[in-house]
């Protein structure tokens, strides 16, 4: 019997990234796009269309009641997770959830929660340790003694969506794109202990309408392991195309590794080069059905469980440039008590 999914919120990620791979699942007859949800009328309608779905809804409540689903894909701005997690952990529906799963680290507490009691099959959207380069990265990484990590992201362009503008309906560059690097640095590296971050903030006359996202993230870990890491991250280049830049490097004894989808090099030798970009988005794809085949949570890189440091790490960051660079503790935060 194919996997039968739904989907709740139907716009750019699942065109852009979800729905190719899933679709060639869906014609080699293992899937079946089972029902759509979204806001949008317009939007649901048009994906409903193009991807010959005929059960839709405009709210996810008459969708988890009426529709029997084996696997729920959740692509909704972070701001708008209320309780379909809990739902489909009820109803042993196994789940993908978009990053970042939330802007509220009480509420993905909650989350965690309902769904280690379910059993569920979990995965967060953290593609990047589906690469090739990062699965060699990290077993390099085990015959060496890291020390340090840098990620830098200079962001070109303006945003594509409105809510990725809004500090208040994404929370930030940082939260919103950069938790993709700070989440590899985890698979590489393991779980982050603290954070200290100071950002410099935009003024409301600063840039395009209606961008009011910092200028400037920088952000400071330290691992659980010893190892210490820095991130830094601008959204200036606004009105320029083309000119963004981005750099993932480990520093171990003797050992400096650049890290990129689709080249790896240590020490000036490329160790991992690929002819043309791989898609990690149909690799985390055949890994979730997979793992719903069989039943297995234990086949995710990324479950929900695991993926909570990774969005601490990222919302303390906010939380502590809030507090002109106090040091947080990150279990201490998702607990409550930073």
């Amino acid at each position: 019997m194919p996997v039968r999914l739904g989907f709740i919120g139907v716009g750019h990620i699942p065109t852009h990234a979800h729905f190719p791979p899933l679709m060639k699942m869906v014609e080699s007859g293992r899937v079946v796009f089972q029902a759509f949800c979204d806001a949008s009328e317009e939007t649901l309608a048009a994906q409903a269309k193009e991807y010959g779905v005929s059960n839709t809804y405009t709210h996810h409540h008459e969708m988890l009641e009426k529709e029997s689903l084996d696997a729920l894909y959740l692509c909704i701005p972070p701001t708008l997770h209320t309780d379909a997690e809990i739902i489909a952990a009820e109803k042993g529906i196994h789940l993908f959830v978009e990053k970042p799963q939330t802007l509220n680290i009480e509420h993905a507490a909650y989350f965690d929660k309902a769904i280690q009691k379910s059993g569920i099959v979990s995965q967060v959207g953290f593609m990047s340790r589906y690469y090739e380069t990062s699965e060699k990265a990290a077993a390099l990484l085990k015959e060496r003694t890291p020390r340090h990590a840098h990620v830098l992201s200079f962001y070109g362009g303006r945003p594509v969506r409105f809510w990725t503008s809004r500090m208040e309906l994404c929370g930030g560059s940082f939260v919103e794109n950069t938790i993709h690097m700070v989440d590899l640095l985890r698979y590489l590296l393991g779980d982050i202990e603290s954070v200290s971050a100071f950002y410099v903030d935009r003024k409301p006359d600063e840039g395009p309408e209606p961008m009011n996202l910092p200028h400037v993230y920088n952000v400071n870990y330290k691992f659980t392991s010893g190892v210490t890491a820095n991130a830094t991250v601008s959204r200036v280049l606004t009105n320029v195309k083309g000119v963004g830049r981005r750099e993932v490097l480990v520093v171990s004894d003797d050992s400096i590794l650049e890290w990129a989808a689709d080249k790896l090099v240590e020490n000036n030798e490329t160790v991992l080069s690929m002819d043309e970009r791989p898609n990690a988005f149909a690799a985390q794809a055949e890994a979730f059905i997979s793992a719903v085949e069989k039943g297995d949570p234990s086949m995710m890189r990324s479950p929900y469980s695991n993926s909570m440091n990774s969005l601490a790490a990222v919302l303390g960051a906010n939380e502590s440039a809030a507090r002109n660079g106090a040091v947080l503790n990150l279990n201490d935060y998702v607990a409550g008590k930073a």
